[in-house]
């Protein structure tokens, strides 16, 4: 994969994926022995984050809610400490009431989504979702549930299931909500 990188000219890669980023940040550097790369790695919510900061992004529909930040596993405690910039994001956006849950960044607690467990143990990974929607998104007055990695939304979607008036939303669809 390196040296298809480099032999296209690529110098930055972007991924919506929690894992993927992790992987080809840390993980790939480690398994191909090269520790230097000729490109950058930015997971969705840093590019967003530098597009918003750059002024090349405007966030101007508003979305009145609640809004609580789930820390993904792989782009935080397992990743590179991707904390701020998602909920700078948020943060942006018109209309938005942003609540802090309360295990955030390092202290984060998973969503049940990561790790295989969602592969091996479907049933007690939604269970473990419900548990967090229940002991800290409801405690926060959530109405709008964002992650930064497909794996923890879809999780925490299943898990949302069983409460009303919860909808959970990867960042990306909050940002084309709010750019409509």
């Amino acid at each position: 994969m390196e040296e298809e990188i480099k032999k296209s000219g690529i110098n930055v890669v972007v991924t919506p994926c929690a894992h993927c980023y992790t992987t080809i940040k840390t993980e790939l550097p480690k398994l191909t022995g090269k520790k230097k790369r000729n490109y950058k790695v930015l997971h969705l919510s840093q590019f967003i984050h530098n597009l918003l900061k750059e002024g090349k992004l405007k966030l101007e529909k508003p979305i009145k809610a609640v809004v609580c930040y789930h820390d993904p596993c792989y782009i935080g405690r397992k990743g590179d400490g991707v904390y701020e910039e998602p909920r700078e994001i948020i943060t942006t956006i018109p209309g938005v009431t942003f609540k802090e849950i309360e295990f955030t960044r390092e202290f984060s607690s998973c969503c049940g989504g990561g790790g295989l467990v969602r592969a091996y143990l479907p049933l007690l990974s939604v269970e473990v979702s419900k548990e967090k929607i229940e002991r800290q998104f409801i405690p926060a007055g959530a109405e709008v549930v964002v992650s930064s990695c497909p794996f923890c939304y879809q999780n925490l979607y299943e898990g949302s299931e069983t409460f009303e008036n919860i909808e959970v939303l990867d960042i990306i669809e909050v940002l084309l909500k709010s750019m409509e």
